[in-house]
């Protein structure tokens, strides 16, 4: 009787380190966007795109984490192609906001235009090799953030035009949008049970 009240324990610590390690990789990518970008970037629209940069390569390093322990004899489903979609959007994000201390606007919007349609094929592969699981947590999230985005940018659009809040740049816009997709895709994945 002990024995099975005792059984669930080391799955519970597993996970709680689990938390822990995370929440310590967070922070440390955390602390390392902040000490670069202190006082380089000129609005708060550039900090949150650093912000979702660093927040996309961190998913990144830990899917990379996860994929490379995995038993040989799994198969690596689509691991990579997450981590290689996941880096290319951060750098689409990054490019913008640094990309003008080594090119010219023009060079730097090129090089925008060659990773979305790099990324935008990668999705495509992603779509095309994922299992039924994987493709259902990629429509709840685009539904969900959808339908948050669509219900706050009308309650925005709204007192916007109603002269009780300022105009957001698009640029703060897309910051936006990443961060309630990343949002809308822990609750998805949270609730088909992936981790």
């Amino acid at each position: 009787m002990n024995a099975s009240l005792d059984a669930p324990r080391p799955s519970f610590l597993r996970k709680a380190g689990m938390v822990v390690l995370l929440a310590g990789l967070g922070g440390a990518f955390g602390y390392g966007a902040a000490t670069l970008t202190d006082g380089a970037l000129a609005s708060w629209e550039d900090e949150l795109a650093v912000v979702m940069a660093a927040a996309m390569i961190g998913v990144a390093a830990i899917t990379a984490f996860i994929v490379a322990r995995r038993p040989a004899d799994v198969p690596r489903g689509c691991g990579i192609l997450q981590v290689i979609v996941m880096l290319l959007a951060a750098a689409m994000f990054l490019l913008p906001v640094f990309g003008s201390a080594w090119a010219t606007p023009d060079v730097v919007f090129g090089a925008v235009l060659l990773l979305v349609a790099v990324q935008s094929a990668a999705n495509l592969m992603l779509w095309r090799t994922a299992d039924e699981m994987l493709r259902r947590v990629m429509l709840e999230t685009s539904a969900l953030a959808f339908w948050s985005l669509q219900l706050g940018l009308f309650i925005y659009a709204a007192a916007e035009r109603l002269g009780l809040v300022g105009t957001v740049t698009a640029w703060g816009l897309m910051g936006i949008l990443m961060g309630v997709y990343f949002i809308a895709s822990a609750v998805a994945a949270a609730r088909r049970g992936l981790h």
